[in-house]
């Protein structure tokens, strides 16, 4: 039977190259004009990374099955990975808000959704490196199951 460890490092694989490839189809739809596409990958692709953030932390529930070491040299690699994953999730959750709940209602909502396709670059940039580096970490430090 498959212990909580195994299981996250099995699904972060799966959800890492899922949401990579998820996110090229997102951004290549929305530059061929297909909005609707675009809006459900996205949707989607936030609630997935919610889901999985959530994972992450239910991990902790479990201390024994997944009890790592992680080398002191690897820390500032995890610190900063963390840190830069929660700026493109974020954002993400904030511009489907404002996208999904009107248009100029607001002025916070007003900008963002004049300001889409620039954040939208930005946010999507990040989340690639970040699923990038998800790949990476699993590679680096689930290897040993």
């Amino acid at each position: 039977m498959m212990d909580y460890r195994e299981f996250f490092f099995t699904m972060s694989l799966i959800w890492g190259v899922t949401a990579f490839v998820l996110l090229v189809v997102a951004w290549r739809a929305v530059a061929r004009g297909n909005v609707r596409l675009h809006r459900s990958i996205m949707l989607l692709l936030t609630m997935g990374a919610w889901v999985f953030i959530l994972s992450y932390m239910l991990r902790y529930a479990f201390p024994d099955d997944i009890s790592m070491h992680i080398p002191p040299e690897y820390i500032p690699w995890i610190a900063f990975h963390g840190t830069v994953a929660l700026f493109p999730l974020v954002g993400a959750s904030v511009l489907l808000w404002a996208r999904l709940t009107g248009s100029t209602t607001t002025p916070l909502r007003g900008h963002l959704n004049r300001r889409h396709k620039t954040y939208g670059r930005i946010t999507a940039s990040l989340w690639l490196f970040t699923h990038a580096g998800g790949i990476f970490n699993v590679f680096l430090f689930g290897l040993e199951l």
